[in-house]
């Protein structure tokens, strides 16, 4: 029996398995990798369509066709890391995802991200948008 290559798939892809994406030629449609293989994601359900998924794998793997990731989202009780006004200056810290409408709204903005270096890459960038001063 041959090794399962599709872990190594996704990563070189860009994607994790279980992550959700766009296929940017395919438009509205969402995908993921499971260890079986590319799944199309139909109302929050997996169908396998073997050929929309074997087509728009194949264009992955040949170049042709370009992941789109979507913004992560954090499930409830998750860390997230986002941007707080501490002694006159931006920071980055970490909170509890709870769901609640300020969550959503750091979420709109696109200031939600999985990891703290993340939040730190962006940061410089917002703090010059919004005009204020930042400390990484």
């Amino acid at each position: 029996m041959s090794k399962n290559l599709i872990p190594q798939i996704a990563q070189m892809l860009g994607v994790e398995i279980g992550e959700k994406f766009q296929i940017k030629e395919y438009g509205e449609r969402i995908y993921r990798f499971a260890n079986s293989g590319l799944q199309l994601i139909y109302d929050n359900g997996v169908r396998n369509l073997n050929t929309t998924t074997n087509m728009a794998l194949s264009g992955l793997l040949s170049g042709e066709f370009e992941i789109v990731k979507l913004p992560w989202k954090p499930k409830k009780g998750d860390v997230y890391y986002t941007f707080e006004l501490l002694w006159g200056k931006w920071v980055v810290r970490s909170l509890w995802w709870a769901g609640v409408p300020c969550n959503y709204a750091l979420l709109d903005k696109g200031w939600v991200f999985r990891t703290k270096e993340e939040a730190k890459a962006a940061l410089p960038k917002v703090a010059a948008e919004m005009g204020v001063g930042y400390e990484l």
